[in-house]
């Protein structure tokens, strides 16, 4: 009997399937939202949800079993320090999925699977310059003659052969129409086409 066995299997093998929730939950973790299908959310919730369970204990078993979920350091230390805090409150229901569009090949659902409490990104304004935090100017100097660019002496271009043969056909071409009389005008005719 199948008593207690449900989940999805997504059409993989269980070494993929694993993978790919491991993905996902890492996805969730560094960027806090994530567009991905229906089923592939629902499975993902799953695991997001117990290893938030599981790091409100702060202690170094819930710190290996995150990163036997996680795989690396920075993340661990991310969802402590960062993720953790913000449900302290909360027993349950960190994540939350939304609705989304279907996809255009094969219509599968797309959803978004976000945390519900996320930590404000914080928004980098580009730096400019006012006119208060301007430097005084100093005084202008006497200006300098600008110094004449350096010329590049001309590389020699080497020529490959076919380009110095061909050079060299168009030169006989031209001493040919140059001389008179049929049997010299039709002298290239004659000639052996192949070099042997």
């Amino acid at each position: 009997m199948r008593h207690r066995k449900r989940r999805t299997r997504f059409g993989r093998q269980h070494s993929h399937r694993i993978a790919t929730l491991k993905g996902l939950t890492r996805s969730v973790i560094l960027h806090q939202r994530i567009k991905t299908t229906h089923t592939k959310a629902k499975e993902a919730r799953r695991v997001i949800e117990r290893l938030i369970t599981t790091a409100k204990a702060d202690s170094l078993a819930a710190r290996r079993k995150a990163f036997a979920i996680l795989g690396d350091r920075t993340l661990v230390s991310k969802l402590f320090k960062e993720i953790v805090p913000l449900f302290k409150d909360r027993q349950s229901g960190y994540t939350r999925i939304i609705p989304f569009n279907f996809r255009k090949g094969d219509g599968a659902s797309v959803v978004f699977l976000e945390l519900t409490e996320k930590k404000p990104e914080a928004k980098l304004k580009p730096a400019r310059e006012t006119k208060k935090m301007r430097a005084p100017v100093k005084p202008k100097e006497a200006k300098r003659p600008k110094a004449a660019p350096e010329i590049a002496p001309k590389v020699k271009e080497e020529k490959t052969v076919e380009e110095v043969k061909k050079e060299r056909a168009k030169v006989e071409t031209r001493k040919i129409e140059k001389q008179k009389g049929f049997l010299k005008k039709v002298h290239g005719f004659f000639r052996r086409k192949t070099n042997m």
